[in-house]
């Protein structure tokens, strides 16, 4: 008879090939499959994904299969499958085509389970359909998870270096950089043509020289493990804070937390300089520049509409960072 007990017990057997994927630098799930008549584990499997080079070598896929040699057929009724997380679309599909009696898994997995969260596949009309129990032993499942990316993120960080813009091949590619971030991301705030005209005014090579040469502007390449991320610019002032100018990352690259590891090292480039404050302006429309700015601390300290030539103008709020 299925106890909470047996459940424990053989998610935390799956919970142990979890933790072995992260020996191989894996994602940490794992999976069992339990003959429900004697609760013999009859198939194991550990997400192997990347060291296999497989996209089918999910946790799942894995005790399916080697259940299925097990029992000698591609039927697995009268056995229950234990996983770590939630299923995802073909690991849900594979545990129906399977005829699984029952799956139980342990954290939710909001964004691409499909045994409730996102989707039910295991609920699709005409098709058979599974028992389901989600939410067992949920924090440590979770916990597996939310150790192996924060490490993840925090090695992938610790890469992004700032590389000063000092050579005339670094200017130009700073300025095609800039050319190439600006027309992906300003286009919903201001015109084309808007664009062009900042851009050649203040992000060319000409402007690049002129800035580091009679304002005191430092320029930066964002790159990490060796690949360009965006680019950046600060400014020191007299007044004992930093003006940071720019901060622009490739569109496929932001969600990742690049800005803010940016951000960490330009703290610590004020505290090297004994500066007391980050400050910056954003496009007021810049909704999402601004939560991002109010996000890290930033707070807004003021407004303006500068005259930039040529019939535009900037239309700012002021943010800044106290150190």
């Amino acid at each position: 008879m299925i106890t909470l007990d047996n459940d424990i017990l053989f998610m935390g057997e799956a919970i142990k090939l979890a933790r072995q994927a992260t020996e191989y630098g894996e994602v940490p799930v794992g999976a069992v499959i339990v003959r429900n008549s004697d609760g013999i584990i009859i198939g194991k499997g550990l997400n192997r994904r990347e060291s296999l080079r497989s996209p089918l070598a999910h946790a799942e896929i894995c005790a399916i299969d080697e259940a299925a040699r097990f029992l000698g057929g591609w039927r697995l009724s009268g056995c229950t499958m234990y996983v770590t997380l939630e299923p995802c679309p073909m690991c849900a599909g594979a545990i129906v085509n399977s005829r699984l009696d029952r799956v139980v898994f342990g954290a939710y997995d909001k964004k691409g389970g499909c045994c409730g969260s996102a989707a039910n596949i295991l609920d699709i009309g005409g098709m058979y359909r599974p028992n389901c129990c989600g939410g067992v032993m949920n924090e440590e499942c979770s916990s597996l998870l939310k150790e192996f990316f924060g490490e993840k993120r925090k090695n992938s960080l610790d890469n992004i270096k700032l590389i000063e813009v000092k050579t005339d091949d670094q200017k130009r590619r700073t300025a095609e950089i800039a050319d190439e971030i600006w027309h992906e991301y300003f286009p919903i705030i201001i015109s084309n043509e808007q664009i062009d005209y900042m851009v050649d005014r203040f992000c060319s090579v000409k402007a690049m020289n002129e800035n580091t040469a009679n304002e005191g502007y430092i320029y930066y390449i964002i790159s990490r493990n060796g690949q360009e991320v965006g680019y950046t610019a600060i400014k020191p002032e007299k007044d004992g804070r930093l003006f940071l100018s720019k901060i622009y990352i490739y569109k496929d690259m932001r969600g990742k937390g690049y800005s803010r590891r940016v951000m960490e090292l330009h703290k610590e480039f004020c505290r090297e300089k004994g500066l007391n404050a980050i400050w910056l302006t954003v496009n007021k429309h810049n909704d999402t520049a601004i939560a991002a700015y109010k996000k890290l601390g930033f707070k807004c300290i003021g407004e303006g509409v500068s005259d930039i030539g040529s019939g535009f103008v900037m239309d700012d709020y002021y943010f800044q960072l106290d150190l």
